[in-house]
C-alpha cells in the first residue's frame, strides 16, 4: 500500500517578501513567451489574478501566524486579514481559509471561482478554475484535504473530507474526490477513480498552454 503521508514542515519557510518574489517567478516560468526579464516579471504580476490571490492569502496567513500579543497589533492584524480576504473575493472571485498553508511556490487560477478550505498545498502544485476544497458535508466529516507537492488539479474539481492527495498526483477536470490519492496517480470521474499509476505529470505542470489543451480535449 502506498505511503500517503506528507510532510510539509520539513523545509524552512521563506520570509514573506522572498516567498512573494518566488511566486512571481513561478508564474513567469509558466508564461508561454516569457523572456525572464524584469519587464516580463512586471507584466506577470499585473496580468495574473491568480498571483494576486496567492499574495492576498499569504498576507492573511502571515498575519494569522505572526500577529503580536498586544491589543493594538492584534486588532491591526485582524483588520488587514479582513481587507486581503475581501480583495480576494472582489478582485479574484475566490476565497481561502486563512489557516491553509501553501508551502512554496504554487499556481492558483486566473479565472477565479476557487473556494479553498484545504489544510495545506504543496510546492509546485497547479490548481485551475472553479475548484472547491473543504469539508465533506454529506459525510459529516470534519477533516479537510491535504494536497501534496507537484499536484495538478484541473478545472471543475471538488475535493472533500480528510483526504490526502499524494505528491505528483493528477486530478483530471470535473472530478469529485472524497478518498485519498496515492503519489503519481491519475484520477477522474464522479466519484473519482484511479485510472493510471506512476504517471509523470511534469509536462502538465510546465506550461499552461499544455494544461489548457488537456483540460479542453480530455486526457
Amino acid at each position: 500500500m502506498a505511503d500517503l503521508s506528507i510532510d510539509h514542515g520539513s523545509s524552512r519557510e521563506l520570509p514573506l517578501g522572498r516567498q512573494l518574489f518566488a511566486d512571481a517567478r513561478f508564474y513567469q516560468s509558466l508564461a508561454p513567451r516569457s523572456d525572464g526579464t524584469t519587464a516580463s516579471l512586471a507584466r506577470t504580476v499585473l496580468r495574473n489574478r491568480g498571483l494576486w490571490l496567492l499574495t492576498f492569502h499569504r498576507i492573511a496567513y502571515f498575519c494569522m501566524r505572526h500577529h503580536g500579543a498586544g491589543r493594538r497589533s492584534g486588532w491591526s492584524s485582524r483588520v488587514l486579514r479582513s481587507l486581503v480576504r475581501g480583495c480576494g473575493v472582489v478582485l479574484c472571485r475566490s476565497s481561502f481559509m486563512d489557516d491553509c498553508q501553501i508551502k512554496g511556490a504554487a499556481y492558483l487560477p486566473n479565472g477565479g471561482y476557487l473556494i479553498c478550505g484545504a489544510r495545506s498545498i504543496g510546492a509546485g502544485s497547479l490548481i485551475h478554475d472553479r475548484c472547491t476544497f473543504g469539508y465533506a458535508v454529506a459525510r459529516r466529516s470534519e477533516g479537510r484535504p491535504l494536497i501534496g507537492s507537484n499536484v495538478w488539479i484541473g478545472p471543475d474539481c471538488i475535493i472533500g473530507g480528510a483526504v490526502i492527495i499524494g505528491d505528483g498526483a493528477t486530478i483530471l477536470p470535473g472530478s469529485f474526490l472524497t478518498c485519498s490519492v496515492p503519489p503519481s496517480a491519475v484520477v477522474r470521474g464522479n466519484p473519482a477513480l484511479i485510472i493510471r499509476r506512476n504517471f509523470d505529470n511534469s509536462a502538465l505542470r510546465s506550461s499552461l498552454a499544455i494544461i489548457r489543451d488537456i483540460a479542453g480535449g480530455g486526457p
